[in-house]
């Protein structure tokens, strides 16, 4: 586990996916095995994004941090699961912790959700969600949280192999019709993403970007899908 301070009360941390594989065209596989989370807290609350526990003493490790955190706050944590396919650890904190919230973009994820997010919801600390829900569109909750600068594209922004990031290979998505959000679509979403300060653009699979995000983001949505 990696854990990164990007501000105070925002860290980002990375683990070990469990269904990880080598495979560049599988969904398993094609992007690094760790995988990144954001810890953001503010004095409305904790939101976890994607959480994903790490096994082992590192995952004692961060239980003890995470129970000391919530204890401070005073409130429950609120989870959000960003893609169908990002249930991870949020079932293990919804259950840790009594009057939690796991909150995704759809009620068939890879967890139990009490909740689905809506398009344009605030959540604590100003987070505003984006949920990309138009026709062909690749469901997924992109997060906006305007105090600390931070974007978070989850699955939508992937590694590039050159400390940058880019969109996902077309490989990934059966649907032509995502093929063509993925290209064409995408990239419409820009001016709603840059109408607010990026200080740190964050996705679930690739490097944090914490220098000229915004430019980052415009160069990820300007180069053509694989």
């Amino acid at each position: 586990m990696r854990v990164d301070r990007l501000a105070d009360g925002l860290w980002r941390w990375t683990s070990p996916h469990p269904e990880w594989s080598d495979d560049p065209n599988d969904l398993g596989g094609g992007w690094p095995q760790d995988v990144a989370c954001v810890y953001h807290e503010s004095p409305a609350g904790i939101v976890l994004i994607d959480p994903l526990v790490p096994d082992g003493s590192e995952g004692e490790r961060f239980w003890h941090h995470l129970d000391q955190d919530v204890a401070r706050v005073g409130l429950p944590p609120t989870i959000v699961v960003s893609a169908e396919s990002h249930g991870r650890s949020a079932d293990a904190v919804h259950e840790r912790y009594p009057g939690s919230r796991v909150l995704g973009v759809t009620l068939a994820a890879s967890c139990n959700v009490d909740r689905v997010l809506e398009d344009g919801e605030v959540l604590a600390g100003d987070c505003r969600v984006t949920i990309t829900d138009a026709a062909g569109a690749i469901r997924m909750a992109i997060v906006q949280c305007t105090c600390h600068g931070l974007l978070w594209m989850s699955d939508l922004l992937i590694d590039d192999g050159a400390g940058g990031l880019c969109r996902p290979p077309a490989v990934w998505f059966d649907d032509p019709g995502a093929r063509t959000w993925l290209e064409h679509g995408l990239p419409q979403l820009l001016p709603q993403l840059v109408a607010t300060p990026i200080e740190h653009l964050v996705s679930a699979h690739g490097p944090v970007i914490s220098v000229d995000a915004r430019a980052a983001l415009e160069r990820a949505l300007d180069v053509p899908v694989a």
